[in-house]
C-alpha cells in the first residue's frame, strides 16, 4: 500500500479522527455500555459512508483464512484500529479475548453469535456456555462486546467479509484469550501477548 496516495492520505486522517473521538469519549468513565454503542455507531458510519477509503487493491489478502490490518500507526496500549479480511467459510470457535470490542462492515456478512457462561452445577468440571443472541454484521449494521463478553464469528455467503474492528488494545498486547471448543468439550486459555513490564527497583 502507497502511504502517499490520496486514499490513504484521507483514510490515515478518518480513523485518526475516528481514535481521537474514541478516546474522548473514553475518557471520563471508561468502556460503558452507552460509550461502546457510541464507538460501534461510528465505526459503522466510517465503514458504510466512506466505504471508498476501504478498497482490497490497498490490503494484502489472507493467505490463509483471515488476516487483520492494523489502522492505527501509533498502535498505543489504549486502542488498536483494524481493517479485517476473512474468506468465505472463515469461522471462529466462541472465545473471550478479554477486553472489549466493536465491529462494522465495509462489505460482506458475518454471522456474530454471543454467549453467557452456564450455571455450573456441584462437581462440574469445566465451565459451559449457551447461546443468548446472534446479530448479522453487514453495512449499516455493527455489533459491540464489552469486557469477557463471549462470541463466535462465521463469514456468511460467498464473497470476502471486509469489515472494521476496535479493540481496548491493540491485538499484539491482548489480555489472555479464552477458547471454548464446544465440539471437541473442552476449554484453552492462550496466554497474554500484552508485554511483561519492567519496573526500576
Amino acid at each position: 500500500m502507497d502511504a502517499a496516495t490520496p486514499i490513504a492520505v484521507r483514510r490515515h486522517a478518518a480513523c485518526q479522527d475516528l481514535l481521537a473521538h474514541a478516546r474522548t469519549l473514553l475518557a471520563p468513565a471508561g468502556a460503558t455500555p452507552d460509550v461502546l454503542t457510541q464507538l460501534r455507531d461510528g465505526l459503522v458510519a466510517l465503514a458504510s459512508d466512506h466505504a471508498d477509503l476501504f478498497p482490497l487493491s490497498d490490503f494484502k489478502m489472507p493467505d490463509a483464512q483471515g488476516v487483520n490490518h492494523m489502522l492505527d500507526d501509533a498502535a498505543n496500549d489504549g486502542l488498536g484500529l483494524y481493517l479485517t479480511i476473512a474468506l468465505p467459510g472463515k469461522e471462529a470457535a466462541p472465545h473471550d479475548h478479554g477486553i472489549w470490542c466493536v465491529n462494522a462492515a465495509v462489505s460482506g456478512a458475518e454471522l456474530q453469535r454471543f454467549y453467557r457462561l452456564a450455571p455450573q452445577s456441584s462437581g462440574q468440571q469445566k465451565p459451559e456456555i449457551e447461546e443468548i443472541g446472534r446479530v448479522i454484521v453487514e453495512p449499516g449494521v455493527g455489533m459491540v462486546m464489552a469486557d469477557h463478553d463471549i462470541h463466535s464469528t462465521d463469514v456468511l455467503g460467498d464473497q470476502p467479509f471486509v469489515g472494521l474492528a476496535m479493540y481496548g488494545y491493540a491485538i499484539t498486547k491482548f489480555p489472555a484469550v479464552v477458547w471454548y471448543h464446544t465440539q471437541f468439550d473442552e476449554v484453552r486459555a492462550c496466554a497474554s501477548r500484552r508485554p511483561v513490564e519492567v519496573r526500576a527497583q
